[in-house]
């Protein structure tokens, strides 16, 4: 057993955000014992953290672990950035040398980010997302890795056969799925300007069949839902993934931005969840996300890096981006921090395992020191989001173990 004496912040609700200073944090094996104040503490305390705040693991709900390497790598839009980026980029991770370094570099940054949890888009080859399994099972981060599906409108040396692409992420599900706790696979179809309505149907038949996740972008910028209106004669984009029966409770859909009525009613309806990634949207100028909206709808979302065209794994920073994304709509800190810890496992149901610091939850701990002239207090929550960078990450551990 582990005794660690901090501060805790531990999300309760949207709204609340509960402050526990002077506590002790019990970690027996993978799991948090018990949580004492110091006050009434008996044993011996192993960690002196009482400078520092203990927060649940941070979690990203959509990250591109291939496209890591190009941060800040600019283009004006989407599909332009795409073209001149993200595709040359992934295809260098057809070598695996380069897809192994690719995923350690990866890891390792998200995990002294303070992510101990990740939902992932790997290059679309085989070998590739086998290896980000490889090392994120040696780094024990907790993770659902998809390999990226693409059958057309993409570029030659990228996979397009259908059939070939089906049966490799089958293939990759089987493997994974119930080997490791901590990791499991997620069925990832780029988005519908690169995929047949034939493959969609097929993954989700399959994905259904297995209870397995899917995940994959909408609605991010205007020129690609006019690509997709062309590509399918649908009268919306969200109709087309309806087609495809892709709208699950197992779908997560990244973005979400120009979103009509009747498409947030077809997300909510069918029990859809939404991965919001403000600093990629406003890095490629792609729009504001239709925040109350989605909130009124009761549609379940939480927060995403979208690394590469995010430009930090850093998930507080994102928490002050969501703020700063919207242009009347104040996001306060409590439902912020939720949406990077309690909210986000809630919505991967596995809430009852990790996203607050409670007894007999996995202990997934983040532990920050602020600077010097930011006192450890209730309201220095506010300070977390907003000046973020000015705190030290001292320590991540997952499932007990420190995995910096």
């Amino acid at each position: 057993m582990k005794n660690i004496l901090c501060n805790i912040v531990n999300p309760i609700s949207p709204e609340e955000i509960q402050f526990l200073p002077k506590q002790v944090i019990s970690i027996e094996e993978s799991k948090i014992s018990a949580i004492t104040p110091l006050s009434e503490f008996q044993g011996r305390i192993d960690e002196d953290r009482s400078n520092e705040y203990a927060l649940p693991g941070f979690i990203d709900l959509h990250t591109h672990l291939s496209q890591y390497y190009i941060r800040g790598l600019y283009e004006p839009a989407l599909l332009p950035w795409l073209n001149k980026y993200v595709f040359p980029e992934e295809e260098r991770s057809k070598n695996i040398e380069y897809a192994e370094k690719l995923s350690r570099d990866f890891f390792s940054a998200m995990l002294k980010a303070g992510t101990t949890t990740c939902v992932i888009y790997t290059a679309p080859f085989f070998s590739a997302c086998d290896m980000a399994f490889e090392i994120a099972q040696e780094t024990g981060i907790r993770a659902l890795i998809g390999m990226t599906m693409m059958d057309m409108n993409c570029p030659e040396n990228l996979p397009q056969n259908s059939h070939k692409t089906l049966e490799e992420s089958i293939l990759l599900y089987e493997k994974w799925h119930g080997k490791n706790a901590k990791l499991d696979y997620i069925f990832t179809p780029r988005f519908a300007p690169t995929c047949s309505l034939e493959l969609m149907k097929e993954v989700v038949k399959y994905a259904i069949e297995h209870n397995a996740w899917i995940q994959t972008h909408l609605s991010e910028n205007k020129e690609e839902i006019e690509m997709v209106k062309e590509i399918f004669g649908y009268k919306s984009y969200t109709e087309v993934y309806q087609k495809a029966g892709l709208l699950t409770q197992h779908s997560i859909f990244a973005h979400c931005i120009h979103l009509n009525d009747e498409e947030i009613k077809m997300l909510a309806e069918n029990k859809c969840k939404i991965a919001h990634c403000p600093d990629s949207n406003f890095f490629l100028k792609s729009g504001e996300f239709p925040l109350q909206k989605i909130e009124e709808a009761g549609i379940e979302y939480g927060l995403g890096s979208d690394v590469g065209a995010g430009t930090s794994l850093n998930m507080l920073y994102h928490t002050k981006m969501m703020n700063y994304r919207q242009s009347d709509y104040p996001v306060l800190p409590a439902k912020a921090l939720y949406h990077i810890t309690l909210g986000s496992a809630k919505l991967l149901g596995v809430d009852e395992i990790i996203g607050s610091l409670e007894i007999g939850k996995e202990a997934d701990i983040v532990f920050l020191k602020p600077p010097l002239n930011y006192p450890l207090k209730n309201n220095g929550i506010s300070q977390l989001v907003f000046c973020g960078q000015e705190f030290s990450l001292t320590e991540t551990l997952v499932a007990g173990r420190n995995k910096e």
